[in-house]
């Protein structure tokens, strides 16, 4: 572990500095009534050795997705990573630069930029993409904000309550303090109904959002979506999964106007939640109206290929009545992991990761559903992700008897949606194993 440390002459230095006598003199103001008094009860110090083997031995008794067999999703999936992102990611010209702000900005980090851009556009069928966002929840909220500025509408926003639930209190953030509503729209069925979104679309609207594959893993119908959007003169905010693009129809071939995602399953670990990465694309009318930045190529005076920062509508780079977002920085180091994972996968690559999460998915949901305590709780197509009801009710009890045998079994959804009390999220990625899918149903159907 490493550590810095002061010796006596360096503190003598230092108070001289600040024109003290000693330590204590720092802590004067401190009323000494409660100042310590004598020494901290603590067990004797530790040799180094001692100290590393103490700590290894409580790092041990974390559990996690490195030692369970992990099924949890929700946003964050725990999908392989191959070697070749970590060895590029962790050089050290990507690792420690920073985000390009100025037109002098490295012709490394432009170029990593501008592939990634080129690569998400290619991903979504969008016209263009910016150079990421925060994360999948900042960058759906950033693109309501888009939207209401594109469309000039004050009015309202329609967001389905199967959108992400922590998207859902993003947006509700974003609009805080601005004069517009937000119609949120109930799903029991587990997918957005189209004759109720009609009707609560109206000629205010400036945006629908969409998440597709929902938060539920459930498919939606974002051709129908977008035409009820884009006939009233609203814009179709379209949350996707990066993966689920291998088989899937891309946001812009559907009729998205903006289109969005969390790109943690592009090369990035789960890490306890973050870092990750906002994905943000749309069509080429509206790139005036993106936040963040967009990196493109030209030729040097001599011919030659460069990159530049090409837009950078930011309030410090334009005047702020002009700016599109106080957005001041993109996550550069998980966009190039992003970009080195889809370069490696390939379209085929993707599909075929795609196809495992599909079919290892469904082979769970059935294996699960056969036995009599659990049922899906929507009869709607899916991808990686599904909904389980469980018919005694217990599902805490449920998850953490799983935890104790080894799996991280799901996710409860009570906390977002207490009319599913009974039910939990599960999320099976490439990585499971027919016989990791096989122990979580023993153990699920023991646990009854």
């Amino acid at each position: 572990m490493p550590y810095l440390y002061n010796t006596p002459e360096d503190q003598r230095e230092m108070l001289a500095a600040i024109g003290a006598d000693s330590l204590a003199d720092l802590f004067d103001t401190i009323p000494g009534d409660l100042q310590l008094s004598g020494l901290l009860d603590l067990p004797p110090a530790l040799s180094e050795m001692e100290l590393d083997r103490e700590l290894n031995q409580f790092a041990g008794c974390n559990q996690h997705a490195g030692t369970l067999a992990c099924f949890l999703g929700g946003g964050s999936y725990d999908h392989f990573v191959p070697a070749v992102v970590d060895a590029i990611g962790s050089r050290s010209e990507f690792y420690t630069s920073y985000t390009p702000y100025q037109a002098e900005a490295s012709q490394g980090n432009l170029q990593v930029v501008f592939e990634y851009q080129s690569l998400i556009a290619r991903l979504t069928g969008m016209d263009i993409s910016n150079a990421s966002m925060y994360d999948g929840g900042s960058a759906t909220a950033e693109a309501v904000l888009m939207a209401i500025s594109t469309t000039r509408r004050h009015g309202n926003v329609v967001v389905p309550h199967s959108v992400h639930p922590e998207y859902r209190a993003t947006i509700a953030t974003y609009l805080e303090n601005l004069d517009v509503e937000i119609r949120w729209l109930k799903t029991p069925m587990g997918v957005t109904e189209t004759e109720h979104l009609a009707q609560a679309v109206d000629d205010q609207t400036a945006a629908v959002v969409l998440q597709h594959p929902n938060f539920f893993g459930c498919l939606e119908e974002p051709v129908k979506v977008a035409q009820i959007a884009q006939n009233a003169g609203a814009l179709l905010v379209s949350i996707f999964d990066p993966i689920s693009l291998g088989l899937l129809t891309r946001p812009g071939d559907d009729g998205a106007n903006i289109a969005v995602a969390e790109g943690q399953s592009l090369g990035t670990p789960m890490t306890y939640g973050g870092p990750y990465l906002g994905i943000m694309a749309c069509d080429k009318k509206l790139v005036r109206r993106m936040p963040g930045r967009i990196a493109g190529q030209t030729v040097d005076r001599h011919g030659k290929r460069c990159f530049v920062l090409t837009l950078q509508t930011r309030e410090q780079h334009i005047r702020r009545e002009k700016a599109t977002s106080n957005v001041c920085t993109n996550q550069g180091l998980f966009a190039l992991r992003a970009t080195v994972y889809l370069a490696q996968l390939g379209p085929q690559g993707l599909r075929e990761t795609a196809n495992l999460c599909l079919q290892k998915s469904h082979y769970a949901s059935q294996q699960l559903c056969r036995q009599p305590r659990f049922s899906p709780a929507f009869d709607q197509p899916t991808f990686k992700e599904f909904v389980i009801r469980d018919a005694e009710n217990r599902v805490d009890e449920l998850l953490q008897s799983a935890t104790d045998s080894g799996y991280l079994a799901g996710i409860p959804l009570k906390s977002w949606y207490p009319e599913l009390a009974d039910c939990f999220l599960v999320a099976v990625t490439e990585k499971r194993t027919r016989e990791e899918i096989d122990g979580l149903v023993r153990v699920l159907g023991d646990s009854a």
